[in-house]
């Protein structure tokens, strides 16, 4: 947009923001549904109205839906959590209501209680608590997110009124969901009969729908705005700056502003980006979103399961503070998750006041980056922490943190100790402790242990299998454990049985002609579930797949015995019933996917051939929504967010691992083949024609803007209301002029939101397009020119760009392979195809490839590796990486270096820390890269540098204590007495030995004939009985006495006696 043409814009959007006239009020017809939501409520509803309206605080939606599922009688699973979305959106628009409308102070309140009262009266009535709880789940996606409206709503009246009006469509909504509840039951029964629940709202459906993007509308139009004014004062200040006063004056005095509108442009411009940081600081402390695996969790909790947990006496001590920390143990299946949201529900629903926090984290098995200790304390802390109400000293601390690129554990330990100062209680929860790798659970739990020592930590509630007993009560002493074998926990499983198997007789799923044979199926299935709550759903799966009760009855008689048998079947199922080859696609992407795929992404994704040129709407897979039944369970749907998942981390690992029945060979899959299928599929998709063809048709340049029409749209006082729908009073967007459709179009179509909105419309009509996008890049780490079939594509995609792939690097406007941003990502991300690319252009310097050679040497990265090797490089680059990878462990590694030409005698002057290849594996007692190194003719005896801790590679095993490492050495020929003398520290193999007490090294070395009496290094050093006997080894000093071993030699450079 042309210069003047932007001021001109952003000055008439200013004026049409603040225009006199006949003003509106955002909030009138707000206030209009409320008023008119009360005045159907009988008096009882009334008073209770009166108690339960309040400003909602940040944990307010999480403890009212534990609450609904504490008090409930429901009769199968959790269904509260499916309220959660709205609520939340509820709960945000209630915090900040009170900034932009003061005519009513109670609205908030009022609006958050009505709500809150529309679910309590629903909540009387069973199976319409179950309707109108899928009614809110499903307007979940047309809810403004507080995220992304906060730092705009401020300053534009038509986003407050458009905000205003989507609340009021809700509670219009509530009122007519009381009004059906109030009913006669005879009038009910009747429009039950002649309509269904969706048909019963479906106004209030299509006005919330509508509402919803009329907000995001005016959110394009406030950010257009917004970004229209920022750019204008920005050359006011520039002009201002640079002395041009005659012509900023002049400016003004043509656009009728003054200095006053500069100001207030500046404080505006001042708020937005102080609410935008405060929310990009929260986003750096954590993004992940903690809430659906909770959610799910809860959804599979049925009626009175886990309540045992709370009356045990472990428990009650815990939540009592009397304990810090409480472990609940449990094998596979055993329903540790399902317990730990109970617990996590039971706590919420009892929370006594704002002084309490509650946090949780459920880790995901097929999301790497939840399994780190720092995403578990960063997403705890976040927790903690409100948007809304965000203080400035914690504002400062966040920003200090976001501008130390080396924050860890250490800085995000004190930020969680300030935060339980803050709190009167504070609870963390976290499950699958068991999942984590052996360093990051230790991580994670030295870090808990340090908070309770403060005096005034956590009240920490973990989750795991048996296995951890060891490892937790070593780092947490005195902890608290629940066992899911206890038999307080034993009769869940019969209440789960009987649950699930009426659910399953209600739905038709398992139809039985003799009833007496369900308590047969019900006590088969409670014994031979052993604990597993995850076996009950396929044990009774198989049941369901029996036509007649003799069938029925002869299952029972041989169900699975194990769950690896368990979910053959399933598989065997599903090929019986010709579901194999959606099956098959479907397990295969959700095994590899970046992401949680949606069930369309899902549909569009195997619908796809490679090198197919455009989309093929015949091929899409009809019914899609029954996938889950087609895969026998094996995979789970979320009923809210629709994506796909594997039920259970044992079905992932089963179907990755792949089926032993020679029959299931279609199921087996290799990961890194069905990576790179994903990647050439989305390679293919993005390169469809119908993109070609849209693209070629995008909007041409903004025409410029009449001023004319801007200042008939600016005096308008129809231009502070937003355009809604006809029920709420105002006028269709098809009654304004035409001159004004097109100043408004022009506006939201400002070049870059324009570009944003265009890709979003994609989006909606193209499903796979979101997600191949942005992950077609890692999905095609392993192309390569032979066996690619999209290669060209691909390269083009790389060298020239693509309209609609998003590249995770560096913006640039065309491929360099020089640039050094480039190479760091492909290194970081393992991008071997792309690295291929770089190292063929001659991109990647002698410096850089040595750097990274010696880093992935170090890692055992050996593909990575064989990509730069490739290239042909000097000796001692390849002889350094051979030490590093030798110091790793990396057998592998080291072979191929080996190889490569690396010297395996290469000058230890030249190498880090000064030693041989031998001399790091042997220090690391790595037994195989040993061995390796001495086939390919490693010195034994190779001579340590003269410099501190320098030594032998036997003196490096024996310090360490390795016994087959020594044993090999010395068959090698190591020189069990090598000198030490002038080495700094230095100690022969038996001194370093003794000094370690490693007993069985000092005999092994003994009968090598190790000298027992050696001196001592002229500079620190000790002989093998001041050694031992300094360390407080008493046996090792024993045996070396009883070799001879001299107790008055003096210490080099201590001038005393030893002392025994």
């Amino acid at each position: 947009m042309h210069a003047a043409q932007q001021a001109t814009a952003a000055m008439a959007l200013t004026l049409a923001s603040q225009s006199s006239g006949v003003p509106l009020s955002p909030a009138k017809q707000l206030n209009e549904a409320v008023d008119d939501f009360q005045k159907i409520l009988t008096e009882d509803q009334r008073n209770t109205l009166g108690k339960i309206k309040s400003i909602p605080d940040a944990n307010a939606v999480l403890v009212f839906t534990a609450q609904l599922d504490s008090t409930r009688d429901r009769r199968g699973r959790s269904i509260a959590t499916r309220l959660h979305s709205v609520l939340q959106s509820v709960r945000e628009f209630s915090a900040v209501i009170d900034t932009f409308v003061s005519s009513n102070p109670e609205i908030a309140a009022l609006i958050w209680g009505s709500v809150k009262l529309t679910i309590q009266i629903a909540l009387n009535f069973t199976s319409y608590y179950e309707a109108f709880s899928n009614l809110f789940m499903g307007f979940a996606s047309h809810c403004p997110r507080f995220a992304e409206y906060q730092a705009l709503y401020p300053n534009s009246v038509r986003l407050q009124a458009a905000l205003c009006n989507f609340h009021a469509s809700l509670i219009r909504c509530c009122k007519h969901a009381v009004e059906a509840a109030q009913r006669p039951w005879k009038t009910q029964l009747w429009n039950a009969l002649w309509q269904s629940f969706e048909q019963e709202f479906k106004s209030d459906i299509s006005t919330i729908q509508r509402c919803g993007d009329e907000v995001r509308e005016e959110m394009v139009l406030a950010k257009a705005q917004a970004d229209l004014q920022d750019q204008e004062l920005q050359k006011k200040e520039i002009e201002a700056a640079s002395g041009h006063r005659r012509k900023l004056r002049d400016m003004l005095s043509r656009t009728g502003n003054n200095l006053d509108t500069i100001k207030e442009w500046q404080l505006q411009q001042d708020g937005r980006r102080s609410r935008e940081r405060r929310r990009q600081l929260l986003d750096s402390l954590s993004s992940y979103d903690h809430l659906p695996p909770f959610k799910r969790a809860c959804k599979e909790r049925h009626r009175n399961t886990a309540q045992w947990v709370f009356d045990t006496a472990e428990f009650r001590r815990w939540k009592d503070g009397a304990s810090p920390w409480i472990w609940c143990s449990g094998k596979i299946g055993s329903g540790k998750t399902i317990l730990l949201a109970s617990a996590v529900s039971y706590v919420l629903a009892e929370r006594s006041g704002t002084g309490e926090i509650i946090t949780f984290f459920f880790p995901q098995f097929n999301d790497p980056q939840s399994l780190h200790a720092e995403t578990v304390i960063r997403s705890i802390i976040r927790q903690s922490l409100d948007l809304v109400t965000l203080s400035e000293r914690m504002e400062a601390r966040l920003a200090e943190m976001d501008q130390n690129p080396s924050t860890g554990l250490g800085e995000l330990t004190v930020l969680l100790r300030e935060r339980l100062a803050q709190s009167e209680k504070f609870f963390i929860f976290i499950d699958a402790l068991d999942e984590f790798e052996p360093r990051e659970r230790r991580a994670l739990l030295d870090l808990l242990a340090s908070l309770s020592s403060s005096g005034s930590g956590p009240r920490v509630f973990l989750a795991g299998r048996e296995s951890l007993r060891a490892e937790l009560k070593d780092k947490l002493p005195g902890i608290e454990r629940l066992s899911m074998a206890s038999v307080e926990a034993m009769p869940d499983i019969a209440r789960y049985v009987k649950q699930a198997l009426q659910e399953r007789i209600q739905n038709r799923d398992l139809v039985v002609g003799d009833q007496s044979l369900i308590l047969d199926i019900e006590q088969a299935l409670a014994k031979h579930a052993d604990g597993m709550f995850l076996w009950v759903t396929f044990l009774i799966d198989e049941l369901c797949a029996q036509h007649c009760d003799y069938d029925i009855y002869n299952a029972i008689g041989c169900l699975p015995k194990t769950l690896t048998e368990t979910f053959s079947r399933a598989l065997l199922r599903i090929v019986s019933r010709r579901h194999d080859s959606v099956a098959v696609k479907t397990f295969s992407w959700v095994a590899i996917a970046k992401r949680h795929l949606t069930l369309d992404e899902l549909r569009a994704a195997i619908s796809i051939e490679i090198g197919q040129p455009y989309s093929m709407p015949e091929r899409l897979v009809n019914g899609i929504d029954q996938l889950a039944s087609w895969c026998e369970n094996l995979i789970h749907v979320d009923e809210e967010l629709k994506t796909v998942q594997f039920a259970h981390q044992a079905i992932h690992k089963f179907i990755i691992e792949g089926p032993a029945e020679p029959q299931l060979g279609n199921f087996c899959f290799n990961l890194p083949d069905a990576d790179h299928h994903a990647g050439e599929i989305c390679v293919t998709y993005l390169n469809f024609n119908d993109f070609k063809t849209t693209l070629a048709r995008r909007p041409q340049p903004m025409k410029p803007v009449d001023p004319v029409a801007m200042a008939r749209l600016a005096l308008s006082h129809q231009s502070k209301v937003p355009s809604t729908i006809p029920a709420f009073g105002f006028r269709s967007r098809r009654e304004k002029s035409k001159v004004e459709l097109d100043v408004v179009g022009v506006l939201s179509s400002y070049e870059r939101v324009d570009a944003e909105e265009a890709t979003r419309k994609l989006e909606q009509s193209h499903a796979f397009l979101k997600y191949a996008s942005v992950h077609w890049i890692s999905h095609t780490s392993r192309f390569r020119k032979d066996r690619s079939t999209t290669w060209d594509l691909w390269h083009r995609m790389i060298t020239c760009g693509h309209d609609l792939a998003k590249r995770p690097w560096p913006e640039q406007q065309e491929f360099n392979a020089l640039d050094s941003d480039l190479l760091a990502w492909s290194l970081q991300s393992r991008h071997y195809a792309l690295i291929h690319l770089i190292e063929d252009c001659g991109g990647i310097s002698e410096p850089a490839t040595r750097q990274s050679i010696w880093g992935l040497a170090a890692q055992g990265n050996i593909e990575l590796l064989d990509v730069l090797l490739q290239g042909g490089y000097s000796p001692r680059i390849i002889s350094t990486a051979l030490h590093t990878s030798s110091k790793s462990g990396h057998l592998e590694v080291v072979e191929r270096l080996l190889t490569a030409g690396a010297n395996v005698n290469a000058d230890p002057e030249q190498l880090p820390g000064s030693q041989t290849a031998l001399q790091a594996a042997s220090k690391g007692g790595h037994l195989k890269v040993v061995e390796r190194l001495l086939t390919a003719g490693a010195n034994v005896n190779a001579d340590p540098e003269q410099l501190p801790g320098s030594q032998t590679a036997l003196q490096a095993a024996s310090e360490g204590g390795y016994l087959e490492v020594v044993e090999r050495l010395l068959r090698a020929g190591a020189d069990v007495n090598a000198n030490h003398i002038f080495s700094d520290r230095g100690r022969t193999a038996l001194q370093a030995a003794s000094e370690g007490g490693h007993l069985e090294v000092v005999e092994r070395l003994l009968r090598a004939g190790a000298n027992v009496n050696a001196g001592p290094a002229l500079r620190g050093g000790c002989t093998a009985l001041q050694a031992a006997s300094a360390g407080g080894h008493i046996e090792v000093a024993d045996r070396l006495l009883r070799a001879g071993a001299s107790g008055n030699r003096k210490a080099a450079n201590r001038g005393r006696q030893t002392t025994i």
